[in-house]
């Protein structure tokens, strides 16, 4: 039940974007350099888009933060309803108990109220 809370206030539209960059990404990653090096020569030239990568990677990770706490505190709010609720049933099962046994002994004051009377 909390994790239904936490995917219905999940920010979907920035994973949908993020999702959507991945074959792109993936595509970057796989292309082998011109030399069949497996290692890419490392040049000062700066690699396009790194500088939106690295933003787009803090912000998911600020998201993943975000849902890890807001899942912590509703792990704890969720702990002390259940608590409260097993603390409510333990009552009305002892309370249950506890008319069974008066209603038993009723039951059994009824029978012999019932023979004796039969038997005058």
């Amino acid at each position: 039940m909390a994790w239904w809370g936490v995917l219905k206030h999940a920010p979907w539209g920035e994973i949908a974007k993020a999702a959507s960059r991945v074959p792109e990404f993936v595509r970057d990653i796989r292309k082998a350099p011109a030399n069949n090096d497996p290692v890419p020569p490392t040049t000062s030239t700066p690699v396009p888009g790194a500088e939106q990568l690295k933003f787009e990677i803090e912000v998911v990770k600020s998201n993943v933060e975000r849902l890890r706490s807001y899942a912590e505190s509703h792990a704890a709010t969720v702990d002390a309803q259940s608590k409260a609720l097993t603390d409510s049933f333990n009552a009305i099962s002892a309370r249950m108990r506890m008319l069974t046994w008066i209603a038993g002994a009723a039951l059994v004051v009824a029978v012999i109220a019932v023979i004796v009377a039969w038997m005058r």
